[in-house]
């Protein structure tokens, strides 16, 4: 989180001639700075502290189809979901249109909820099942990917291609996204959960939401 707000707070203090070429570097070094720490968090994950991760109930199992057969099958997942995230894209966009709604409160706020409806979806019925360790896992490990893999990728990616991309970010998104880590950080510290909590994280969800809206 400091990486990602860093560059906006930089280029609101530099500012002027030449403050957005310092921005680009910024950005650059952040984004190489968190693809080195992605990639020591899935070595801390999945290798030199597998233990942490480890949930009550996981035990080995039998793999029900080959290696091969699950590499097609992750193909053709991933071909088919890129397809259907292009045609959600364009049809959010067109109904935004028909009822004339920001393009910011579309990014931040519908494209993300309806893309990630499944795994919602997934989070809320395995906490049902009294499986929060799984539950945690699923809701923020997203959110942790797109932030600390997704985004710099795009940076080394448009760095790469010659077109300028920053992390650079208004106010309201960087409060935002800052107030949103200090929440969930705070309820999810004991590792459980009530219905209070959840109407805490709605109501909360819904003023951030309410306030891209009605953003210009």
């Amino acid at each position: 989180m400091i990486v990602l707000v860093i560059p906006t707070v930089f280029h609101s203090s530099v500012g002027g001639e030449g403050g957005d070429s310092r921005l680009l570097d910024l950005s650059h070094i952040a984004a190489a700075i968190l693809l080195l720490v992605y990639g020591l968090f899935l070595l801390f994950q999945f290798r030199t502290h597998v233990h942490l991760f480890a949930t009550d109930g996981s035990h080995h199992e039998e793999p029900e189809m080959t290696q091969r057969d699950s590499i097609i099958l992750l193909v053709v997942a991933t071909v088919l979901g890129s397809w259907m995230a292009e045609i959600l894209v364009h049809s959010v966009e067109y109904a935004a249109e028909d009822f004339g709604l920001p393009h910011l409160f579309i990014g931040v706020i519908l494209l993300p909820l309806f893309g990630n409806a499944a795994e919602h979806f997934t989070a809320v019925t395995v906490a049902g099942k009294d499986k929060m360790d799984l539950s945690f896992a699923i809701s923020m490990g997203s959110s942790t990917q797109i932030a600390v893999f997704i985004a710099p990728l795009m940076v080394i990616i448009a760095w790469a291609l010659g077109v300028p991309l920053t992390f650079e970010f208004g106010i309201l998104e960087t409060v935002s996204a800052f107030l949103a880590v200090l929440i969930v950080n705070s309820i999810a510290a004991d590792g459980k959960s009530n219905w209070l909590e959840g109407a805490m994280l709605l109501s909360s969800y819904g003023v951030l939401a309410a306030a891209f809206l009605f953003h210009p």
